[in-house]
């Protein structure tokens, strides 16, 4: 027999512990605690599905004490603060920390049992999405993300791993391309076998065949010594040429003779080495834009393209926010020692606003500065305080016509504007429109408009 949702009530007026215990009974298991001590025992004791908690503790610690507690040791639990004669800045206090809403302690018994049960389905969908996007997380290991793009990233490293295709990874810088290569050498037959990789910007130009292909002893002044190169370090396993678009030319002719016989020639050498190697090449550049410009060979450029991943930028996949900072919080945590570190929904929602340039290498630099300066435990707004405003003039926006590129400027500032105001005030509209000079009901036409959500409502944590 399916067990009833539970609810925790907590609250020091008997009589209403007593009332709430008869008026929810008969749909819900109810539990009740007198303060923080009484309720952590039950917590952990039995599996509370929402926790009802009085916002004005008239003995011993304040509801909202309470409150910050339960949300560092069980976030996932939504709490509904019940109250009489709380501020509305103590009500907004409660909602800025992660209460689900606030009720009155006279409550309309339907509005109540319809709220009780519409947060339970709300946690319950949060609670499904995060076992699903652990478990994807779980099987692409160093990958995170549960988007449409991310999934269609995941299935084509499946599809490709089990071959022997030469691999072409793009996308902007921090969007994880090297990450990708890695999870396609793990997962093909070759994963016992050396992975290698080659930052091909970072050779200096006249050295770049030796690096690649290696150089007998007294090819040139300095080759004291026979030397292999990084194609013959991979032998059997996979190497992977990172920003392959700085390749000289000079350097591009010999790639393309590898890709096409599967042998190399040391410098100074006379000998032909059958090499089995298999190659992935990645770049933040426009390849065929090079090709055109005459930077880049065509035919090495369809060698490499032969199965294309594409790597979306993060601004295009903020779903995967919440996921990656939870994630980034984890590894945090470790590296500084600091096992109970977490952070708030509305900090999550901050950081989905953010444009990040940088792309999921900016993310988590982000979130461990942010863990390193603050002193507490949980990472807040105010933590992430010293990110600002900023527009980058890329030159996506600088291919539009002058009236777009504004128009999509406005939107951006104009989003990022309203989220930041709303988050200051707890999401209290009236409070948040009269920061912005504006009208109650004009603000709630602009949330509507940019379809904003409140973070401990959004569906996405």
């Amino acid at each position: 027999m399916t067990k009833h949702p539970s609810v925790l009530i907590i609250d020091d007026d008997k009589a209403f512990r007593e009332d709430m215990k008869v008026l929810l009974g008969t749909d819900f298991r109810v539990f009740t605690a007198v303060d923080r001590e009484e309720a952590f025992q039950i917590i952990n004791q039995e599996k509370i599905d929402l926790i009802l908690l009085d916002l004005m503790l008239q003995s011993g610690e304040s509801g909202i004490d309470i409150l910050r507690a339960l949300k560092e040791a069980a976030p996932i639990i939504p709490v509904i603060m019940a109250t009489e004669y709380a501020s509305v800045e103590t009500a907004v206090e409660a909602m800025r920390l992660g209460a689900y809403d606030y009720v009155s302690k006279s409550p309309n018994l339907n509005e109540l049992r319809a709220l009780i049960e519409k947060a339970m389905a709300e946690s319950a969908l949060r609670r499904e999405k995060r076992v699903l996007q652990e478990e994807l997380a779980k099987r692409f290991g160093r990958l995170v993300g549960a988007s449409p793009a991310m999934k269609e990233v995941f299935l084509l490293i499946e599809k490709v791993a089990r071959t022997d295709a030469t691999v072409l990874i793009t996308g902007e810088h921090g969007t994880g391309k090297e990450l990708v290569a890695r999870e396609i050498h793990d997962r093909s037959s070759r994963s016992e076998k050396p992975f290698v990789i080659v930052n091909c910007a970072s050779i200096v130009e006249n050295l770049v065949e030796s690096e690649l292909f290696g150089h007998q002893r007294g090819a040139f002044t300095g080759a004291v010594a026979t030397k292999l190169g990084k194609f013959e370090l991979a032998e059997g396993g996979t190497i992977f040429l990172d920003e392959i678009a700085e390749l000289p030319l000079h350097a591009q002719v010999r790639l393309l003779r590898v890709l096409q016989e599967h042998e190399i020639e040391r410098v100074g050498g006379t000998k032909l080495i059958h090499v089995d190697v298999r190659v992935i090449a990645a770049t933040n550049q426009n390849l065929p834009e090079k090709v055109k410009a005459g930077l880049f060979r065509e035919d090495l450029f369809y060698r490499l393209n032969v199965f294309p991943i594409h790597l979306p930028p993060l601004r295009e996949r903020t779903d995967d926010i919440p996921l990656l900072a939870q994630h980034f919080i984890e590894r945090t945590a470790i590296r500084i020692g600091r096992p109970k570190l977490n952070i708030t929904e509305d900090a999550i929602a901050f950081l989905q606003s953010q444009t990040w340039q940088g792309n999921v290498r900016e993310l988590e630099n982000t979130i461990e500065r942010a863990a390193i300066q603050s002193d507490a435990d949980t990472l807040t707004l105010s933590s992430f305080s010293f990110l600002s405003p900023h527009w980058a003039m890329d030159n996506d926006l600088l291919s539009k016509p002058y009236e777009e590129a504004r128009d999509e400027v406005l939107q951006k500032f104009k989003r990022e504007y309203i989220l930041r105001r709303l988050n200051e005030a707890g999401w209290n509209i009236t409070h948040a429109a009269e920061k912005m000079g504006l009208r109650r009901q004009s603000l709630q036409k602009m949330i509507k408009e940019l379809g904003l959500i409140p973070p401990a409502r959004s569906a996405n944590h």
